[in-house]
C-alpha cells in the first residue's frame, strides 16, 4: 500500500492574490482527502508496511528552489505556477525543466510556458471562487458618496501590471462633475514607503501632468485593510468592476467580481480570457507591446517590477484608451445591459469552485 504525504511551500500567509490561492490550493486538496502539510515541518514517516511518497507542491518563484537538495527528500517534485506576459523569464526555463511537472491555472500560462521552452508535462489547475460567499445578496459596502451614482469598482495591487494610469485617465477624459458617477479603487503598495498617501500624491501628480485643472467625478481610493465582509461589499456596491490590466495570469477579482454578479470591464487578453466573455464582461481592445515601453513613459505611475517583465522577447497587452472610455460609457449608459451580463457571469461562476480545482490537483499529485 502506498500513501501519498503532501508538503506544500508557498505564501499562504500572505494577503495578496498568490497568498489567497495558495491557502484555498492546501484547503481543497484536503477536502480531497490528501494529507498535506504546510512547509517543510516534520513529517512522520514511521516504519511499517505503509510506505509513503513524498511528493513537493511548490507555489512560489522557481528561482527561489534549491532543487539539487529537494531532490533527496522527495520522491517527486511539482511547481504550481503563473504568469502574466508572452514569455517567462529565460533563467526559470532550466530550473522549471528538472521539475516533474508544472500546473498552471488557465489555457493562457499553458500556452505561454511551451513557448518558453518548457518541456515537462503541464496541467491546468484552475483557481475557482466560493459562489456561496461571493454573491448578489452581499451588504453592499457602506459608501454614502455612491448613493444615486452608477458605480465603477476596481480592485488591485498599485503596480504597473495593472495599469492604474489608464484606468483612471479614462476615467477623468470621459466623466464630468455633472455625471452622476463613482469610481471606487481598492489598491495598496507593495513597500513600507508606498501608503496611501503616497498612493494619493502620485494619482494626484499624474492629473496635474495631464493638465487637468477643472473639477472631474469623483473618485474614491481605499488603501486601508478590508475585513472579508468589506470586500465582498465593496463588489455588490460596484455597478460594474473595471480594470484594463496589461496581464493577467488569471485575475481572481474578476473571478470574485463575477460570482457577485457584477460584470467586468477588462482588457480581452491574458489568463482571464477563460471565463471572461461577452456574455459577462466588456472586453477592451489592445496591441502586445513590450512592457518597457510603457514603463519608461511619462504616464508610469506605479511600481514596475522591471525585474520581472523586462526581459527580451517579453509582451503584454496595452489596452487602446479609446476601448476602455467606450466601454465604460457603454456600461453608464446601460445600466440593464451591466444586469445583464452580472446574471450570466453569476451563472457561470458556479462551475468554478474551489473544490473542482482540489480535483484536479489531486489527480496531478497521484500520478507516478
Amino acid at each position: 500500500m502506498v500513501n501519498i504525504q503532501v508538503v506544500w511551500k508557498g505564501p499562504i500567509k500572505r494577503t495578496s492574490g498568490l497568498g489567497i490561492a495558495s491557502r484555498e490550493y492546501v484547503s481543497a486538496l484536503r477536502r480531497q482527502g490528501v494529507n498535506v502539510k504546510v512547509d517543510d515541518s516534520p513529517v512522520d514517516l514511521k516504519k511499517g508496511t505503509i510506505k509513503k511518497r513524498r511528493v513537493l507542491i511548490y507555489h512560489q518563484l522557481p528561482s527561489k528552489l534549491n532543487i539539487a537538495r529537494e531532490r533527496k527528500r522527495y520522491d517527486r517534485m511539482i511547481l504550481n505556477t503563473v504568469w502574466e506576459t508572452t514569455r517567462i523569464p529565460r533563467s526559470w526555463v532550466p530550473k522549471i525543466n528538472k521539475f516533474d511537472a508544472v500546473c498552471v491555472p488557465t489555457t493562457f500560462n499553458k500556452s505561454v510556458l511551451r513557448q518558453s521552452g518548457v518541456k515537462i508535462p503541464i496541467f491546468i489547475v484552475p483557481h475557482g471562487v466560493h459562489s456561496e460567499k461571493f454573491k448578489p445578496g452581499n451588504k453592499k459596502y457602506d459608501l454614502p458618496i455612491a448613493k444615486g451614482r452608477f458605480v465603477f469598482v476596481s480592485v488591485f495591487g498599485f503596480q504597473h501590471r495593472k495599469n492604474p494610469e489608464t484606468l483612471l485617465r479614462a476615467y477623468w477624459e470621459q466623466f464630468s462633475a455633472a455625471d452622476k458617477v463613482l469610481l471606487v479603487i481598492k489598491t495598496n503598495g507593495y513597500a513600507r514607503h508606498e501608503t496611501g498617501q503616497w498612493i494619493r500624491n502620485r494619482i494626484e501628480n499624474y492629473k496635474k501632468r495631464l493638465g487637468i485643472r477643472k473639477k472631474t467625478a469623483p473618485i474614491v481610493i481605499i488603501t486601508q485593510f478590508m475585513s472579508p465582509s468589506q470586500l465582498k461589499g465593496l463588489y455588490t456596491l460596484g455597478d460594474v468592476f473595471v480594470l484594463p490590466t496589461r496581464g493577467e495570469g488569471v485575475g481572481l477579482p474578476f473571478l470574485e467580481s463575477l460570482s457577485s454578479g457584477v460584470p467586468v470591464i477588462a482588457t480581452g487578453w491574458g489568463g482571464h480570457m477563460d471565463y471572461l466573455k461577452d456574455g459577462n464582461s466588456f472586453l477592451v481592445k489592445y496591441k502586445l507591446k513590450s512592457p518597457q515601453i510603457s514603463m519608461n513613459s511619462r504616464h508610469a505611475i506605479a511600481r514596475t517590477f522591471r525585474s520581472l517583465f523586462s526581459g527580451n522577447g517579453q509582451m503584454w497587452a496595452e489596452p487602446y484608451l479609446s476601448s476602455l472610455k467606450s466601454k465604460m460609457s457603454l456600461a453608464y449608459r446601460h445600466p440593464d445591459l451591466c444586469k445583464k451580463k452580472g446574471r450570466q457571469g453569476r451563472l457561470n461562476m458556479k462551475k468554478y469552485s474551489w473544490n473542482r480545482a482540489g480535483a484536479a490537483l489531486k489527480k496531478v499529485v497521484e500520478m507516478k
